[in-house]
């Protein structure tokens, strides 16, 4: 719209109408299929499908700027028309014809899959918990590299304390517990907070043992274990309720179109993912893939 407030078509720069309202581009769309179906046909013995697939394609846009079939003449329901144009839509998440991602039935059962199996970790994960003595309050012994008390770097074995337990983040894609720690002397001191990839639940005795014969080795001393854990879980956690997990972090949108497309996990489920499948009910929609 220029200053004066008249319109301005952006495809014959002339004034009082848009796009998609313009005369001159319907009269160029409609003789552009007429010209594709007649080259077609001159084409004899030749290949005619890439004059067909030009034809096809002028002929959807005609219908739906006009509601007119070029192809018949007869005038077509918006319901028509757009089931017209979809049969040339591919899905950006399966890849077949017809449909978007928006209404996509795979990427719906994919979805299900995805929090059937992060049901199954989560539970996992918490047993792991209970069964160590790992929660909230919890003082527990770790070996890191850092300064010790005498002021030396090295590996030593710290007492840390738990502050907090990354609770949300546990799904079938990250299926184990970390926690937020500080070391026990500095419960004030924020920058020696941390997560780190030694504080997942599954590898916390392996740690502490570790732990433990390097310190005998070094004729250092191992502080204990102070377990007085709290693991209350958030409300809907063990079900993976909305709430506490984001789905649509691992099934993205944005980014380029290997990013959005189906992941091979679900294409060509194996191990758990097929499990959950079957547990689901699910297996007639993975026909010779399971």
């Amino acid at each position: 719209m220029s200053w004066s407030g008249t319109v301005t078509c952006s495809h014959c720069y002339r004034q009082g109408h848009n796009k998609r309202k313009c005369e001159v581009l319907t009269e160029r769309t409609l003789r552009n299929y007429n010209d594709n179906v007649g080259w077609a046909a001159a084409i004899g013995e030749g290949d005619p499908d890439y004059y067909l697939r030009q034809a096809e394609r002028y002929r959807l846009e005609y219908m739906k700027r006009t509601k007119i079939d070029p192809a018949s003449g007869e005038k077509v329901k918006n319901k028509t028309a757009k089931a017209e144009r979809m049969k040339k839509v591919n899905c950006g998440y399966c890849g077949d014809a017809g449909h978007t991602r928006r209404v996509c039935e795979v990427v719906k059962r994919d979805k299900l899959v995805f929090i059937e199996e992060s049901r199954r970790a989560r539970a996992a994960a918490f047993e792991d918990a209970v069964n160590m003595g790992i929660g909230e309050g919890s003082m527990i012994p770790i070996r890191t590299n850092g300064y010790n008390s005498d002021n030396k770097w090295g590996a030593y074995t710290s007492l840390r304390y738990v502050k907090e337990i990354d609770w949300d983040a546990v799904t079938s894609a990250r299926p184990t517990l970390w926690v937020y720690h500080v070391e026990a002397g500095k419960l004030g001191s924020a920058n020696q907070s941390r997560w780190t990839s030694r504080d997942q639940i599954r590898g916390m005795q392996e740690n502490f043992n570790e732990a433990r014969a390097y310190a005998t080795t070094m004729s250092q001393p191992v502080p204990s274990a102070s377990l007085i854990p709290s693991l209350d879980v958030p409300a809907g956690w063990m079900d993976c309720e909305p709430s506490t997990i984001d789905v649509a972090v691992h099934f993205p949108t944005k980014g380029n179109k290997y990013h959005k497309q189906r992941a091979h996990l679900y294409a060509w489920p194996s191990k758990d993912t097929k499990q959950a499948i079957i547990d689901l009910g699910l297996e007639e929609h993975w026909k010779g893939r399971l």
